[in-house]
């Protein structure tokens, strides 16, 4: 393991934490249009609320498909020993890429839930 280029790609992970704070701000900010269309029955709310949302979930697709790559790389790299524990983490990396493109397609069709 080259200690470098592990630091760098812990710099880039770290990197990605303050991306998912932002994400989070972001849901927050609308979930808070969702109210105001609510509230006041203005569309605009809602459609501005739907493309943050869509906003999201597509850098999070591309923030789990990184985690499921890296996990790939990892579970070819490891000893048979531990292989079973790398596949459980690969598997669980595969899922959460696949919960995303549920949602993305869940968020494209249904503009109005």
């Amino acid at each position: 393991m080259n200690i470098d280029s592990e630091i760098m790609r812990l710099n880039f992970e770290d990197f990605l934490w303050v991306v998912f704070m932002i994400l989070a701000g972001l849901n927050i900010y609308g979930d808070y249009d969702d109210k105001e269309y609510l509230r006041s029955n203005v569309i605009s709310y809602k459609e501005k609320s739907n493309s943050i949302f869509t906003l999201t979930l597509t850098i999070t697709f591309f923030i789990y498909f990184y985690f499921l790559f890296r996990n790939y790389k990892n579970y070819v790299s490891v000893p048979d020993y531990v292989k079973s524990l790398y596949f459980i983490r690969l598997l669980g990396s595969f899922f959460l890429v696949a919960g995303v493109c549920c949602l993305l397609y869940f968020q494209k069709n249904s503009k109005f839930f």
